[in-house]
């Protein structure tokens, strides 16, 4: 796994690489300057006490954090969906480098990595928006957060490089037969996700990583293409 990764990230100098990254960075630094300034003004229009006082003081900086998961989850998913529209590339030049004998990719209509990625998007925003509550509960939410992400995370890059050659059945039952092996990678790709400045390149990383790893766990090994 770790080879996997090293591996995508060695690849940046490839220019197919290098163009998702400046345009993906570009539609994650205006997600991430929007989201904030929309937070800004909640936090200054919104008055909880009207005495002010220690009390207000302890709601804004409640609001405040959560707010400011709420941006990270948002980020999460704007991030995939940006990118889910490019990530094709990625899987193309890391197929050219490494693995030239696999079967020939099927032909994907746009339309496809649209609603997938924006299927994703609002999936992963609703059922984190569910989870923050356990805030409250400290270390528990950060188990959930990386446990429930490491699911979607997995899944949906998974299927994203597996879709290039199979039809949605046989794209799910490769992943439930590596369930598993995927979740934990996907765990991992949720860590990436959350590491300032890397995650401004996360999706790219993910995606190299994911077709590595799928032809590792034998994922296109003796079946026909869709």
């Amino acid at each position: 796994m770790i080879n996997d990764f090293l591996k995508s990230v060695s690849q940046f100098s490839d220019p197919r690489f290098r163009k998702v990254v400046w345009i993906g960075v570009a539609g994650a630094l205006a997600t991430i300057v929007g989201l904030w300034i929309l937070i800004g003004f909640g936090l200054n229009s919104v008055t909880f006490f009207a005495d002010g006082g220690w009390m207000e003081t302890a709601a804004d900086w409640l609001l405040g954090v959560g707010l400011a998961f709420l941006v990270l989850l948002m980020f999460l998913a704007a991030t995939v969906l940006i990118s889910s529209l490019l990530l094709d590339q990625i899987a193309d030049a890391v197929e050219d480098k490494y693995y030239p004998t696999l079967p020939d990719t099927r032909p994907q209509p746009i339309t496809e990595a649209l609603i997938s990625g924006l299927k994703f998007a609002l999936t992963a925003l609703a059922l984190n928006i569910l989870i923050l509550p356990l805030l409250l509960a400290g270390p528990v939410y950060i188990i959930a957060f990386y446990a429930m992400n490491g699911y979607l995370l997995s899944r949906e890059y998974f299927e994203l490089v597996a879709a290039r050659r199979y039809d949605v059945h046989t794209v799910n039952a490769i992943r439930k037969s590596r369930q598993m092996k995927l979740w934990f990678a996907g765990i991992g790709l949720t860590f990436l996700m959350t590491v300032p400045l890397v995650n401004l390149v996360a999706p790219i990383i993910a995606t190299a990583f994911m077709v590595h790893y799928s032809v590792r766990l034998g994922a296109f090994e003796n079946r026909t293409t869709a």
